[in-house]
């Protein structure tokens, strides 16, 4: 007799796995006890070799890959720690699992297309919406007919298409029919394939093929089917040859990032909100009772933080407190509260290094600039500046893209590292989508990870001393980047990665100079910027040598997370 322990550790809740441990306690061949510990689901059992063997086999088949699933493993335990209660906060979650997704999702199946078909392991049909009850095969397969006749179609609020769907100008969305062929047509690595396999199915950033015949933009959002019907649609799709499709959601998708060799939620859809189950006990203020920001509401209640959607939106007085706010929500994770740092990068918010000393006082140490919004007072400002000789030699050897550069126009804001990738992917003469700040820094992200060299220029990041925090001279960095051109242009793609890798070097100096005044014991990591994941990796190879990084999993990098770190803020926000 031996008795086991089967951990899944994960970074956050993950509610379908609490579900999991509370269906094993019905498991009668084995005495089952089941536990949950800081993200930690396990289940216990003793048994004879046997019996714990085809215990494993049918865990194994169950515990689907999480987002969140950081560590697995079995192990010989003396005590057990569970009990025979059920977890809280399980929920069976899922649209469907692997276990009756071949069933109702393979065209060889007799149950194909039975939406409605109950699974044992996910209970998926219990969510279904009275729009998917209804389907049938045959009007599953008049859905599929009628996107292939028309070229799109529109299904239960999400826009399915053949074509590219006109977003603004915003990066498109491709929901994958065929996952055998995605190395075909996409650069992916192993990390990402799991990503759009697990339980969460979120939208993941990635390169086309290199002149890929249908695909030619820079980059693409790519999901797997999410839920019972898309699923089927697609095996129908792709019987008839079609890998992908474009796709515009009803509802907003779960983003992630790679930061630190694990997930990070960058943007959280609506409907999910998690709550922070762990708060600093020594604050740096007293907590207050609920806070609003970026359109979330985070209170105080029983010793945990909750949080919800709130009606209002942000004004321009809180977002210059996002740094700060970050900060918090990453002490949230790390369990300091003094002798920190936040490096935030957003593209909705000031770009921002803020500290916390000794004695629990925050200072900003540096903000990006509010970049000019047009082609004319980009150039307009260079002119003025030290950059003008190497301006007028660039406008002499590139008209066109000195051109394209006068009918630039920068959607707001501009303090962001989106609006400086934008204006150096037109000054590189890089092919976008179109002449907006997302499409021209996604030509510049897709240009970086084109380098293939293990060196790169050293772009220049000088910073400006103002009267209250230090600011980015971003007419030097952005006349290195012509003489760079000017020198080479036959090769933009080292230009665009060392723009990434030098502008991590540079937040490493800056930090470390920080670190000689303030004495940093952690670096947290925030904001959407991250999902840059050339700039993440930058950033933990030079900023992780010498400070221990923090990132807060358990909330959005850009999101809730600023919600949270509200409630510690001096001032209440409402």
């Amino acid at each position: 007799m031996k008795q086991i322990r089967f951990d899944f550790t994960c970074s956050r809740q993950v509610p379908f796995y609490g579900y999991l441990c509370n269906q094993y306690l019905n498991y009668r061949e084995l005495n089952i006890t089941v536990g949950e510990q800081d993200c930690r689901y396990f289940i216990e059992a003793e048994g004879e070799q046997s019996d714990l063997e085809a215990l494993a086999d049918k865990i194994a088949a169950d515990f689907l890959i999480s987002l969140w699933l950081v560590d697995s493993k079995i192990q010989l335990i003396e005590n057990r720690e569970g009990s025979n209660k059920p977890l809280d906060n399980a929920d069976a979650d899922q649209a469907f699992c692997q276990q009756c997704f071949p069933l109702f999702a393979d065209n060889q199946s007799p149950l194909f297309a039975d939406i409605n078909m109950k699974c044992e392991c996910c209970q998926g049909e219990v969510h279904l919406s009275e729009h998917a009850k209804a389907q049938t095969r045959n009007s599953l397969k008049d859905a599929a007919a009628t996107l292939l006749e028309t070229g799109e179609l529109t299904f239960n609020g999400t826009a399915l298409s053949l074509t590219p769907i006109e977003q603004g100008g915003r990066r498109d969305k491709l929901l994958i029919c065929n996952p055998n062929t995605l190395n075909a047509h996409f650069i992916v690595k192993d990390h990402q394939v799991f990503a759009l396999s697990s339980l969460e199915k979120p939208l993941i950033p990635a390169r086309p093929m290199h002149s890929h015949p249908k695909l030619n933009a820079p980059m693409y959002d790519l999901s797997f089917a999410y839920d019972r019907e898309l699923a089927v649609i697609c095996e129908i799709l792709r019987q008839k040859g079609h890998d992908f499709i474009f796709f515009a959601p009803g509802l907003p998708r779960r983003r992630v990032a790679w930061v630190e060799q694990a997930w990070s939620e960058t943007h959280a859809p609506m409907d999910t909100m998690p709550s922070m189950a762990t708060v600093l006990t020594d604050t740096p203020e007293p907590l207050h009772d609920d806070a609003q920001f970026a359109g979330i509401h985070a209170y105080w209640k029983k010793g945990d933080i909750k949080l919800k959607l709130s009606k209002e939106g942000y004004s321009d007085v809180e977002r210059d407190n996002a740094g700060i706010c970050a900060l918090h929500g990453g002490n949230l994770e790390s369990g300091r509260n003094k002798n920190v740092a936040v490096l935030y990068l957003s593209k909705k918010f000031p770009g921002q290094i803020l500290t916390l000393d000794g004695k629990k006082q925050s200072e900003l140490f540096f903000a990006l600039p509010v970049m000019p919004d047009t082609g004319y007072e980009i150039y307009h400002q260079l002119e003025q500046s030290p950059q003008r000789k190497v301006l007028e030699k660039y406008k002499a050897e590139f008209p066109e893209d000195y051109m394209r550069l006068l009918d630039l126009k920068l959607e707001g804001p501009t303090d962001n590292l989106q609006s400086l990738w934008a204006i150096a992917a037109v000054l590189l003469g890089l092919p976008a989508k179109a002449l907006t700040k997302d499409s021209l820094a996604d030509a510049l992200l897709a240009s970086a990870m084109h380098h293939k060299g293990a060196n790169a220029p050293r772009v220049d990041y000088p910073l400006t001393k103002g009267e209250a925090h230090r600011s980015l001279n971003w007419c030097k960095t952005l006349g290195t980047v012509m003489s760079f051109r000017l020198a080479d242009p036959s090769d933009p793609h080292k230009i665009a990665f060392g723009m990434q890798d030098s502008l991590a070097d540079f937040i490493s100096n800056w930090i470390e100079h920080v670190d000689q005044n303030v004495g940093v014991k952690s670096v947290t990591l925030a904001g959407s910027e991250f999902s840059n994941e050339i700039l993440a990796r930058r950033i933990s190879l030079r900023l992780g040598k010498n400070f221990p990084l923090t990132v807060n999993r358990k909330l959005a990098m850009d999101g809730n997370n600023l919600a949270a770190g509200a409630l510690y803020l001096k001032q209440r926000r409402r």
